[in-house]
């Protein structure tokens, strides 16, 4: 490999762990991820901090998962209508609702 190629390499492996990392710093501690969820799709960390939401998916009932943020979520104001359920957090929001037969649990980073 000569010196040209193995600047490039570094410096992509470098942007990959600084990518993951601002990933997670995104997501830890700002909003709960339902555990029983897996996300639909892989999201670029400038995504999140675009403002565009995280959407996870469960098998689980919208109730059981309401019962797990209700426990967990206990900073963030709950709000339901329609069969669907709204925690406003310091961090975003976080939408549970029905899709298809599954349960979606949308994180919506704040836009600022």
């Amino acid at each position: 490999m000569n010196g040209g190629s193995m600047q490039r390499l570094t410096y992509l492996v470098l942007l990959t762990a600084l990518s993951s990392a601002a990933y997670a710093q995104q997501m830890d501690g700002k909003l709960l991820m339902y555990p029983g969820g897996h996300a639909l799709n892989e999201m670029p960390a400038s995504a999140l901090a675009a403002g565009v939401p995280l959407v996870l998916e469960t098998t689980d009932s919208v109730g059981t998962v309401d019962a797990w943020y209700l426990a967990n979520a206990k900073s963030c104001a709950r709000s339901a209508q329609s069969g669907a359920v709204k925690y406003q957090c310091g961090g975003g929001s976080i939408m549970i609702y029905d899709h298809a037969g599954k349960t979606q649990v949308a994180l919506v980073p704040p836009l600022f």
